[in-house]
């Protein structure tokens, strides 16, 4: 009897352990997205219902959007849907939604190239990439392919408000790749590999004269030249800096080094002088 009743007592627990198992599980998983008779109606009023889900439900737009264009392909609001679809997988932000997204605009401008809203498409695809930069010192073809969305985008829509939108993203994503310059750069300056760093610094300087951190920049390529005891050309970058930033934390330490440089020359114009008078 003690027997059968221990053995009724052990299945239990494993029934209930089982139990928690399974309700652990499902309760993981993601849960299932379906549409029911009263997300139905016209074109309209399902183009409508999926515009209201859109800020708490993005994937529940995208099905009634998606029904918009199964429905009533030649609705005009087939074609709002498609931008729908695109905004659906732009409001989730994750990298995986945002390449999705960036398919779904192109695939509207590929469909409607002169549609009004072709241009907000076109910008969207920018921004994808731009939600995408990674920062300076790791991959940066986003930053590439953003920049190149814009620059694109301008061109082709100059007089519009996406237009100016798009320029002032245009000048955050060169800004980024003329960081990741500056970046590699002071990584060479740390390992004293100067030639590596004055070439990446020029490049800054040559590609992105509008870098935020010009100072900090010049001071460091004119520290390079010093090291390389190419001392006019260190001169003249840590001139730049007395001369047009003023309020610069690097003006103190320009002025110290162009004094240095200036004892330096001095001492090799009469080290040259003398060695001239020798050789008479």
């Amino acid at each position: 009897m003690r027997s059968a009743n221990m053995r009724k007592k052990l299945i239990l627990i494993a029934a209930a352990a089982m139990i928690a198992v399974l309700m652990t599980g499902a309760c993981g998983k993601k849960k299932e997205i379906s549409l029911s008779p009263e997300d139905m109606g016209t074109d309209k009023e399902i183009y409508e219902k999926a515009k209201k889900r859109m800020k708490g439900n993005p994937e529940k737009a995208r099905m009634l959007f998606k029904e918009v264009m199964h429905l009533y392909p030649d609705s005009i609001y087939a074609s709002r849907a498609k931008i729908g679809v695109a905004d659906s997988y732009f409001r989730q932000k994750d990298a995986a939604s945002l390449v999705m997204a960036a398919s779904e605009y192109q695939e509207y401008v590929n469909l409607y190239p002169n549609s009004p809203d072709a241009v907000y498409a076109k910008y969207r695809i920018a921004l994808c990439y731009l939600r995408q930069m990674k920062k300076a010192g790791r991959d940066q073809t986003n930053t590439y392919q953003a920049i190149k969305a814009l620059e694109n985008m301008i061109k082709q829509y100059p007089d519009t408000q996406e237009a100016e939108e798009a320029k002032k993203q245009l000048e955050k994503a060169r800004q980024r790749l003329a960081l990741h310059y500056f970046e590699i750069g002071r990584t060479n300056f740390k390992m004293r590999a100067y030639m590596g760093a004055v070439y990446r610094f020029k490049q800054v300087i040559d590609d992105y004269p509008e870098f935020q951190r010009n100072d900090h920049l010049f001071f460091l390529t004119g520290k390079c030249y010093y090291a390389m005891r190419d001392y006019n050309s260190a001169l003249s970058f840590f001139q730049k800096i007395v001369n047009s930033y003023p309020k610069s934390r690097y003006l103190g330490k320009a002025a110290a080094m162009i004094k240095d440089i200036a004892q330096i020359q001095t001492r090799l114009e009469e080290k040259e002088k003398i060695a001239k008078r020798d050789q008479k």
